[in-house]
């Protein structure tokens, strides 16, 4: 098992949340524009620099479009790519319908993927919504339950964002109660100023959750958090 912490190397991020205790099963939900791919390659670089070995899948991008987004938030990941400790794959299933049953497939091909990476401790998949909009309820709650079953038992760490639409509010809350980290990102109108707000739903170790963000995406400083954030009781 690789037992440790990731830390988002983000001084901010850092000192409000606290590091992310490994093995763990992470949930970025929100809606468009809302900062979770930003947030998911902030944990991505963060993870790398806290010795972790990563591969990310992503639904939404190509590896180059991931490679830019990372150095326009000044973050260069070419000497873990280099050195093999960050892999980066692609998934085109945006524009594809599938029946049910390939929907099942294809959530197995996903697990079956992660059990198979002997040398990379942690994951990420950005997003999770085009495999999950129209899969069945059973389908969903098999693949988180198998997802639980290799962080508890191979001691991997899964990061996976999600859409907000993609599910109904009482399939999050099942989900919530399987995974270790819950973060739930949404935009807000804050006086003259349109921010992104990050609420700490659940972090596995911490003595409270409903820790409460707001934050910026700065080009040079990557995620910068807003003064005036606070932390609910």
């Amino acid at each position: 098992m690789t037992e440790g912490y990731i830390r988002a190397f983000n001084s901010e991020l850092d000192r409000k949340i606290g590091h992310i205790k490994t093995p763990a099963l992470c949930l970025i939900e929100g809606p468009n524009d809302s900062g979770k791919s930003v947030l998911t390659l902030q944990y991505c670089y963060g993870a790398l620099l806290s010795g972790f070995n990563c591969y990310l899948l992503s639904t939404e991008g190509s590896m180059r479009a991931v490679r830019e987004s990372m150095a326009s938030l000044s973050w260069n990941p070419s000497y873990f790519i280099i050195t093999g400790r960050l892999k980066i794959g692609e998934m085109h299933v945006r524009n594809f319908s599938w029946s049910s049953q390939q929907y099942t497939k294809l959530l197995r091909l996903v697990t079956a993927f992660i059990q198979s990476r002997s040398k990379e401790n942690v994951f990420f998949i950005d997003s999770m919504t085009y495999l999950l909009t129209n899969a069945s309820t059973t389908d969903i709650l098999n693949f988180f339950t198998v997802l639980r079953n290799i962080v508890d038992e191979e001691g991997k760490t899964i990061f996976l964002s999600i859409h907000s639409h993609a599910l109904d509010t009482d399939l999050f809350l099942r989900l919530r109660s399987i995974s270790d980290v819950h973060f739930v990102l949404s935009v807000k109108e804050m006086g003259e100023r349109i921010v992104r707000v990050l609420q700490v739903m659940k972090l596995k170790g911490a003595e409270k959750s409903g820790l409460t963000i707001a934050f910026e995406v700065d080009q040079v400083f990557g995620i910068r958090v807003l003064p005036f954030s606070q932390a609910k009781a």
